[in-house]
């Protein structure tokens, strides 16, 4: 009876072994870390909801994607590892090329749709909390719907932000406006009194395809960055005289157009050094922009430059106010901003939510493995037991499924019902944001079709069974 059973669910009981195996194997957790000397830090706590353990194969997942510095490479690496795979397990089954041509389109449309969950389907967030309460956590790079390629509401913006435990935040929408800003401001004084939001906005100074981008923060009116060009002093020289503000240099590392050392001389306030969700940078281009930031006593910032793709953060910027609790909304934002425009670089520590690993193209190339590894081996009990739980859930439905392929139908087209909602979302957001916004037209579209494309998919074979 017993072999019976192993031999049955063999499959589950290898995957849940191999989990084990790892799971027993001693590697760094995930913690909070410098990101400036890559040393752990005390005196922070990272605040796990009991949702996140319930559900953290759909979490850590999440979690793990979004931790990519190499986003489009590592994420090509699972779809070119997946394919391979795929076909060397098929390799002995007698079936025709139809049918296998089949498996690998099943196979395709299912890593469609986990990268869709990846970026649109909202989860629990870790929060990070300092034990100083005269310490707050600010992030100085996000956007909205008011952003071309933003797909986040204001006030998502300002959940989201809150959900991840910070105390202020900045407004950076691009190009030419800010009315993300602007609109969260009044959402927050209405329903979020504890909002710190920061009017800024994101430039682009290119001649041609060459040039940077540039995060001016504290301002009350539109910079056309058009006037300026190239001549990044000049624009510095005016956040500074005519707003008091700051500027900050984001995502260096992604143009390289300008030199370092000319941008820190041409009056700029700091750099971001670590940006979540933009490529990237490797440790010598840290390092570079470490150098710099010291040795002209600028700023060292993380970002979340967050757009709505994805629930994950874990990188925040803390710093030190004093008397916070006591300060009105106006002088926490003039505090912070204060802060940054007296350069007060040992004020401003980066945080990272993270473990220590191999980044480099080597581990990309087998990113599947080396991934897989520190991911699953990293768990604690809680999430290997929700790993557990969930894979015998799956594995149950999928025996279901293999039994009554009416299931899957019916699975499919709950799918293709939600990406129809969210497709019909985003394209209202569009119309009430459609002076700003380019994607969510674009992104609406593409949900709309890939959902009926998916009902069709569902549908077809129940009434092939039905006319049977």
């Amino acid at each position: 009876m017993i072999n019976r059973l192993v031999k049955k669910h063999r499959k589950l009981i290898f995957f849940i072994v191999i989990l084990f195996i790892l799971f027993l194997i001693p590697t760094s957790r995930l913690k909070p870390i410098d990101g400036v000397t890559g040393l752990p830090l005390e005196g922070y706590k990272i605040k796990i909801p009991a949702t996140a353990y319930i559900l953290e194969p759909f979490v850590g997942v999440s979690q793990y994607f979004w931790r990519f510095t190499d986003f489009r490479f590592q994420t090509l690496s699972w779809l070119v590892w997946i394919i391979v795979l795929y076909l060397f397990f098929n390799l002995k089954r007698k079936i025709n090329i139809s049918e296998r041509l089949k498996g690998l389109f099943k196979v395709l449309i299912s890593f469609v749709l986990v990268c869709f969950f990846i970026t649109l389907v909202p989860l629990p967030k870790y929060s990070l909390q300092p034990e100083n309460p005269k310490e707050i956590l600010i992030d100085l790079h996000s956007h909205t719907t008011c952003s071309h390629e933003g797909i986040a509401s204001p006030e998502e913006n300002i959940r989201w932000h809150l959900a991840h435990g910070f105390d202020a935040w900045a407004i950076t929408d691009h190009p030419r406006t800010l009315e993300g800003a602007r609109r969260a401001k009044e959402i927050a004084k209405e329903k979020y009194p504890q909002a710190v939001i920061i009017t800024g906005q994101e430039i682009k100074c290119y001649t041609g395809k060459q040039g940077e981008n540039f995060l001016l923060l504290g301002i009350d009116e539109v910079i056309d960055e058009r006037k300026y060009g190239r001549e990044i002093a000049k624009i510095a020289n005016l956040i500074h005289e005519k707003y008091k503000g700051a500027v900050i240099v984001p995502h260096w590392w992604r143009k390289k157009f300008h030199n370092l050392k000319n941008l820190a001389e041409a009056g700029v306030d700091g750099f971001e050094i670590y940006t979540a969700r933009a490529l990237g940078p490797e440790r010598s281009i840290r390092e570079a922009i470490k150098d710099v930031c010291q040795g002209n006593n600028l700023i060292m910032l993380g970002s979340s430059n967050w757009h709505g793709w994805g629930s994950a953060s874990h990188i925040w910027t803390s710093t030190h106010i004093a008397d916070w609790p006591k300060l009105n909304k106006d002088e926490r934002e003039e505090a912070i901003l204060k802060a940054l425009r007296d350069r007060k670089a040992d004020q401003f520590r980066v945080i990272l939510y993270n473990r220590v690993e191999p980044q480099n193209r080597m581990r990309y190339l087998f990113e599947p493995f080396i991934g897989s590894f520190y991911y699953f081996s990293s768990l604690n009990g809680s999430q290997f037991l929700s790993w557990i739980i969930w894979s015998i859930i799956f594995y149950s439905l999928l025996c279901l499924i293999r039994e009554r392929p009416i299931f899957l139908d019916l699975t499919v087209i709950g799918i293709a019902l939600f990406l129809f909602s969210k497709g019909i979302t985003f394209l209202n957001l569009w119309v009430r944001y459609l002076a700003y916004n380019e994607i969510l037209l674009i992104l609406g579209n593409i949900l709309l079709c890939f959902g009926a494309f998916l009902l069709i998919i569902a549908i077809l074979p129940l009434v092939h069974r039905k006319l049977r």
